[in-house]
């Protein structure tokens, strides 16, 4: 037996998500399990629970989409061994399979990776989904090259702070776009040239870059998306990657037209496994040589796991994680 979060019916997280003691998983063919030590929450975790993500499986089920842990089980032809270091990469788990906050995880081989060298655990846990999601607007659908500038909207959210940070170990100049001015002096530490707000936007535009904005990372939608439009340069692109001020854009198509602006989609479940193996392997490169990591706001253990999810609702600067820690049980 294990103990995990398990919610049976859709709702309110306080009301249906709730600590049970499950059977332990075990493998199948191509599988691994893993004794987790950290899992990481993202919003669309609580969205799923709610009934407000698309996709979910069977229920009952176990949300977390990150997680790092050690090899517990592994088959004879397995790359890994028992005691391995490792982490998840992009995947189902926690969708439409059992997830993260649980003290044990199957999980397909082909999305399991090493914790990279000098990383904690808790940095491995912390990183995967954001990362490369990041990654995908900036690399491989927007792609960045080193000089341009790159608008980070939502910057203190987790893909935020990632974006902010592998666009400034590429070379770019990055603005890095927040409501709360309070956090500006942290956005800065971890790569923002510049800070700015709504009110801001246009003038820092034009005082830092040459011509207007050469990439944005955009998380807001909505009316938003017209002043984000009208901020680029000459073919920009604008890559989508969260609605948060909405669904609906009425816009303005001469900008796009005369500008040559794309406006892209970016959804990192499109990624196929060996995509999300390459790409990992390129951010943990990219991170290393500015000798940046993932930027933890607080741990709960596995008890607080629904406090943990208000703290994330709160909007703290950095990930929140969740310390399993069936490693240290009897």
């Amino acid at each position: 037996m294990m103990r995990a979060w398990r919610f049976s019916e859709f709702g309110d997280i306080h009301e249906k998500y709730a600590l049970a003691e499950v059977e332990r998983p075990v493998p199948g063919d191509g599988e691994v399990v893993i004794r987790l030590q950290y899992a990481s929450l993202n919003p669309a975790d609580r969205l799923l629970i709610e009934g407000l993500y698309p996709g979910a499986g069977e229920l009952p089920l176990t949300v977390g989409r990150d997680g790092a842990g050690l090899i517990e089980d592994a088959g004879t032809s397995s790359r890994f061994s028992a005691g391995d270091e490792v982490m998840i990469l992009r995947s189902d788990i926690g969708i439409t399979r059992q997830g993260t906050l649980a003290e044990y995880v199957v999980a397909p081989e082909s999305v399991v990776t090493r914790v990279p060298a000098d990383w904690s655990m808790a940095e491995a846990a912390s990183a995967a989904l954001v990362y490369l999601t990041a990654w995908k607007a900036l690399v491989v659908q927007g792609n960045l090259r080193e000089g341009e500038s790159v608008l980070v909207t939502g910057a203190t959210g987790g893909v935020g702070i990632a974006a902010v940070q592998l666009a400034k170990a590429m070379g770019a100049t990055v603005l890095a776009m927040t409501r709360d001015a309070d956090k500006g002096d942290a956005l800065r530490e971890l790569g923002a040239d510049v800070i700015v707000d709504t009110d801001t936007l246009t003038s820092a535009v034009q005082e830092h870059t040459k011509g207007g904005v050469d990439l944005v990372i955009e998380h807001l939608g909505g009316a938003a998306l017209q002043e984000h439009i009208d901020v680029c340069g000459l073919n920009g692109r604008i890559m989508v990657i969260g609605l948060l001020a909405g669904r609906m854009s009425e816009v303005n198509l001469g900008p796009v037209l005369f500008k040559q602006v794309k406006i892209e989609g970016v959804h990192v479940g499109k990624f196929v496994p060996t995509q999300a193996q390459d790409a990992w392997r390129r951010i943990v490169e990219t991170l290393d040589r500015a000798g940046a990591r993932p930027l933890i706001a607080e741990t709960f253990p596995m008890d607080e796991t629904l406090e943990a999810f208000d703290a994330l609702r709160a909007g703290h600067l950095g990930k929140i994680l969740v310390q399993v820690d069936s490693l240290n049980d009897a």
